[in-house]
């Protein structure tokens, strides 16, 4: 499923003509932009009552190409404890993934606060990249994110809030990155990115409190 977050060009149509050509293929359009968390929290939940047993998501540019989603599934399938599966950029394990520098720094300092945050040990949460059970896809996108660009962290807080941080720790995988191409300079508006620590501070303030 390809969600459209209410996109003024010609990307709809596309998606539309796509669908025509393959019928394992289904796209909708969000009527304006809401954000990245929004647009996948609709896609899941618009698939949640269908006869899936795993819900994943990924970004539509495909730095992450789509086998590395393939392989995160034949992870979490293989193992009867583990209920979700997220990528990690982690280059001390895979030297080969295409990152800006600046985006490597802000990666890592946001990764710090993350594992302070939740308490923890987690490299990336923000990876675009994860697939879960049908169960923890229900807990985690039931009700709309507080952030739409760290909504990520927020599925861990909903895990964390539901089932503890053991869980976390016993029944959650984390798995480096076997590829990740660079596809150019990210979108995010400077305006975005000075709002990102007020963003996760909220974050924090509203899920520790309720933990």
């Amino acid at each position: 499923m390809f969600v459209d977050d209410g996109s003024v060009d010609d990307t709809f149509l596309m998606l539309q003509d796509l669908s025509v050509k393959n019928d394992r293929i289904s796209c909708f359009r969000l009527d304006n932009n809401h954000g990245k968390a929004e647009a996948v929290r609709f896609g899941v939940n618009k698939l949640i009552n269908d006869n899936f047993s795993f819900f994943g998501f990924i970004d539509a540019d495909l730095a992450i190409p789509l086998d590395e989603l393939s392989r995160l599934h034949m992870e979490l399938t293989s193992r009867d404890n583990i209920g979700f599966v997220y990528a990690s950029k982690n280059t001390k394990l895979n030297t080969h993934l295409e990152m800006k520098v600046k985006r490597f720094w802000v990666g890592r300092i946001l990764s710090f606060m993350v594992r302070r945050s939740l308490k923890v040990d987690i490299y990336d949460t923000q990876c675009g990249c994860k697939i879960m059970t049908k169960d923890i896809a229900k807990i985690s996108f039931k009700e709309k994110f507080i952030s739409s660009w760290l909504f990520d962290i927020e599925i861990f807080w909903k895990i964390i809030k539901n089932f503890g941080r053991d869980y976390i720790r016993e029944n959650t995988l984390e798995i480096p990155l076997e590829k990740l191409y660079n596809r150019g300079e990210s979108k995010v508006s400077l305006a975005a990115l000075i709002k990102l620590p007020l963003e996760f501070i909220k974050i924090h303030r509203y899920y520790s409190r309720k933990t």
